[in-house]
């Protein structure tokens, strides 16, 4: 993803940045219909987020050779739409950085993979493997993207429930990374809710505006 597309990563007290949001049942934009989005950049210039469970029909292994590579994950593993923006453009999501050197550290335990370059220039193989062997990742294609002082808006009116991302043997509201890789898609939306004591049916009401969501 080109650098001036999306803002820096920033430890502000009011970032989002390596949060879940969860859509609340009101938000009625097709695109993003109790979708989880992990929040990846978040400062005063806008936010760039990754929606974790819409899974597409698309194998990862289908889109690995597609690309001259070789998926390394589980045989059954989709590819996730990862928002509206750019859905030609990949990410991985992955827990281990040796695979890319250049890979983006989320946190200490979770990578962001935003280009192709480095792994293939590292391998010695015929066919490098998407993803470290036998490692969990997720492939996504396309983003979220909110524009300065959206995302604020969205929070104030309601739109989305934020869930910590917290570290692995931690204890407290959230989900660990490694839920990312152990939940199937279609559970994640109920699951993160219930994470930080929400019951995904107290989650009622009127719908919110316009249901206006993240924008390119």
């Amino acid at each position: 993803m080109p650098e001036e597309q999306r803002p820096a990563a920033t430890s502000g007290a009011s970032s989002l940045a390596q949060h879940l949001l969860c859509a609340v049942p009101q938000l009625l934009d097709p695109n993003f219909v109790r979708s989880v989005i992990l929040i990846v950049d978040h400062t005063t210039k806008g936010a760039f987020g990754l929606v974790l469970n819409n899974a597409l029909p698309t194998s990862t292994a289908e889109m690995a050779s597609a690309i001259g590579l070789r998926w390394a994950g589980p045989e059954d593993a989709l590819v996730r739409l990862g928002g509206p923006v750019e859905p030609s453009r990949g990410f991985i999501l992955h827990d281990r950085p040796e695979w890319d050197p250049l890979a983006e550290a989320l946190t200490p335990e979770l990578f962001l993979t935003t280009s192709l370059d480095a792994v293939k220039e590292a391998s010695d193989q015929d066919q490098p493997r998407l993803a470290a062997h036998g490692a969990p990742a997720l492939a996504l294609l396309g983003y979220a993207g909110w524009g300065a002082g959206q995302l604020e808006a969205e929070m104030a009116a309601g739109s989305w429930m934020p869930v910590p991302l917290r570290p692995e043997g931690s204890e407290g509201e959230g989900v660990r990374p490694s839920w990312l890789w152990a939940t199937a898609p279609d559970s994640m939306w109920a699951e993160a809710l219930r994470s930080i004591g929400i019951d995904p049916a107290w989650l009622v009401g009127s719908p919110i505006g316009s249901g206006k969501v993240p924008q390119a």
